[in-house]
C-alpha cells in the first residue's frame, strides 16, 4: 500500500538527483507516509518527514470508529462511510466490470468503515478479510525501524483519529522521532487567534527549514 510513494518519491529523485526531499502526509496519507519510511529504513531517501494527524493503528481507529454512538451513528464515522458508498455507486459499472469479484449489493448496503472495507478495500487490495487490511496498513509497526528524523503532530480532542491509538511509547523509544501533541486541533482543524490563522503551515514549516540546515 506505499508503492505509489515509493514510485513518485525514486521518481522525483532521479529528476532532481541533488535536491534534498522532504514528505509530509496529513491522516490516512500520515499513516501511508510513516510506513513507507519505516518500510525503507537506512535507505529511505527523504531526509525528513512528518505526519498530522496519523491514525497509526487501523485496526484499533476502525474498530473505536464503529462502536454505536451519537458521533459515529451521524457524524464522522456515518459521513465516511456514505461518502465512500457514493463514491462506489458513482463509479460501479467500471468497478464491477474490472478483474476483481465484488458484492455489489454489500457495499451498498454498507453501515460502517469496517463493513465497507471488509465488501470492497480488502477485496480489492487482495487481503482475505477488512482485519488483514487493516492490520497489514497500519503505520505502527513500522515506527522502530525509522531511521529518517520525523515529526509526529496530533490533536488529543481528534474525533476520528483516537488518543488511545497515539504509540506514545513506540515513538519515545526512537531518537529519530519526536512527537507533538496539542489540546485541541480536532482532525486537521488546527486554527488560531480570532481570525482563525492556520497554526499547521508555520510549524511544518520550520519543522523543515530546522532539517534542512541541519542535513
Amino acid at each position: 500500500m506505499t508503492q505509489d510513494i515509493r514510485e513518485f518519491v525514486e521518481h522525483v529523485a532521479r529528476l532532481r538527483p541533488c535536491a534534498p526531499l522532504v514528505g509530509v502526509g496529513f491522516s490516512l496519507g500520515a499513516n501511508m507516509l510513516t510506513k513507507y519510511v519505516g518500510e525503507e529504513g537506512e535507505g529511505c531517501r527523504l531526509v525528513a518527514a512528518a505526519s498530522v494527524c496519523n491514525p497509526y493503528d487501523i485496526q484499533a481507529t476502525v474498530h473505536s470508529m464503529c462502536v454505536p454512538s451519537l458521533k459515529n451513528r451521524y457524524l464522522y464515522a456515518a459521513a465516511l462511510t456514505r461518502s465512500l458508498v457514493q463514491v462506489f455507486a458513482a463509479n460501479e459499472q467500471v468497478i464491477m466490470a474490472g478483474p476483481v469479484a465484488l458484492d455489489a449489493e454489500a457495499i451498498h448496503k454498507a453501515r460502517n468503515i469496517d463493513e465497507f472495507n471488509e465488501a470492497y478495500t480488502a477485496r480489492v487490495f487482495g487481503y482475505e478479510s477488512a482485519e488483514q487490511l487493516n492490520i497489514s496498513g497500519s503505520s505502527v509497526h513500522y515506527l522502530k525501524h525509522i531511521r529518517t528524523p520525523m515529526l509526529f503532530i496530533n490533536a488529543l480532542d481528534d474525533p476520528m483519529c483516537y488518543r488511545h491509538t497515539i504509540p506514545f511509547d513506540e515513538i519515545e523509544s526512537n531518537p529519530y522521532l519526536v512527537l507533538a501533541c496539542t489540546r485541541y486541533g480536532g482532525h486537521l482543524a488546527y486554527y488560531e487567534g480570532p481570525g482563525l490563522t492556520p497554526w499547521l503551515p508555520t510549524q511544518l514549516a520550520q519543522f523543515v527549514h530546522g532539517m534542512l540546515a541541519w542535513k
